[in-house]
């Protein structure tokens, strides 16, 4: 079930309740969870700006979401309703405004969506409206419009945030160290079937031990779970800051963004055997009321002034060539898009004990000689 985002800042409820006035944001919240506002008004357009509303469903961080929608507003004019999703549930909604007829008053339909890389999309093109940002031509390589309708926003890399504790003795370098036995059971991960971030690191574990053998990324993801770690259905990345887990398999992006917060932040480890790096993607729903304003999102989030504000103040890596990684960061390769169905497929046989070697063992092969 979606919820109407949280929009907690450092400054507290009253500074933020003043800053979402004068931005014309909508669907803040009042600090206890509860909507301040259920349905955006629509703002008259000043100025020359655009002015109207915008629905905006999402799975991006809160930093990441402030950081683009009050700029935005500000540029646009546009009055902008959040609603926070899992990735998984991105493209499922039940609105007020959709065709089908009235559905809760906290789950308007939207008009755009922000959150994923382009697997979580696949199938569902039917949903979207074709629509190809004019900034297009300065997106890096893998940042691109995919299809026409799938619009790379930033791009993000699996890594592994290590606390105080972590195994005695034990320097985690990459996903086989965590199978180390003063380790294996302090990890948690998020659930690759609902987190984008879980499925980048699914991808990047079977990107990086398949070398082996085409068993050996699933063997270890067997032997992974056996040993204890934990998989959530939630962020995991407050796991070792809880003390539940020492190790949390999360995203560059949101571990940056707790230090930019001065909260408590594990170390970063980039796996030796190679760090998944995958876009946050956004699009326009097919059909959607607000069909000017969600053109004008697509081509306001690709621009050069809201790149650099992305990677200033949410530690976003840029999808655009022509802006700088935010300092600090290591060079990465290219975004890739994960085999979401082959990957969810075997994991599923992994989690239900299912799974079985499929290659016959080096030494059973040289006794049938």
């Amino acid at each position: 079930m979606a919820r109407v985002l949280s929009r907690r800042t450092l400054l507290g409820s009253l500074a933020l309740g003043a800053a979402c006035a004068a931005a014309g944001l909508v669907g803040c919240s009042d600090g206890d969870g509860g909507a301040v506002s259920a349905e955006p008004a629509a703002t008259n357009p000043l100025a020359g700006k655009l002015g109207g509303k915008l629905v905006l469903r999402t799975s991006c961080s809160e930093t990441l979401v402030n950081a683009a929608v009050s700029a935005f507003t500000e540029e646009t004019g546009v009055a902008v309703r959040i609603v926070s999703s899992s990735d998984g549930d991105l493209l499922s909604w039940y609105g007020g405004d959709s065709a089908e007829g009235a559905g809760s008053p906290l789950e308007p339909a939207p008009d755009v969506v922000w959150g994923a890389d382009p697997s979580w999309y696949a199938g569902s093109e039917a949903l979207l409206e074709e629509y190809i940002s004019g900034e297009n031509a300065a997106m890096r390589e893998g940042c691109r419009s995919v299809g026409g309708r799938i619009t790379p926003v930033t791009r993000d890399v699996a890594v592994i945030a290590v606390g105080e504790g972590a195994g005695d003795g034990v320097e985690v370098t990459g996903y086989e160290a965590l199978l180390d036995e003063r380790v294996v059971g302090s990890v948690a991960m998020e659930d690759p079937s609902t987190s984008a971030r879980g499925l980048a690191h699914l991808e990047g574990i079977v990107s990086g031990l398949s070398g082996q053998s085409a068993d050996a990324p699933w063997e270890y993801a067997r032997d992974l779970l056996a040993g204890g770690a934990l998989v959530s259905a939630r962020d995991v990345l407050d796991a070792p800051e809880r003390e539940e887990r020492a190790v949390a398999l999360t995203s560059e992006q949101r571990l940056m963004q707790a230090r930019l917060l001065e909260s408590p932040a594990p170390d970063s480890v980039y796996p030796r055997e190679g760090s998944c790096v995958t876009c946050e993607c956004t699009a326009i729903v097919a059909g959607c009321a607000n069909l000017r304003q969600a053109r004008a999102w697509i081509d306001f989030v690709t621009g050069k002034a809201c790149q650099e504000r992305l990677a200033a103040e949410a530690f976003a890596r840029p999808a655009r060539s022509d802006v700088a990684e935010p300092d600090g960061l290591p060079d990465v390769e290219d975004p890739t898009v994960p085999d979401r169905a082959g990957l969810l497929a075997l994991w599923a046989r992994v989690l239900d004990g299912t799974w079985e070697p499929s290659e016959v063992a080096p030494e059973e092969a040289s006794s049938a000689r």
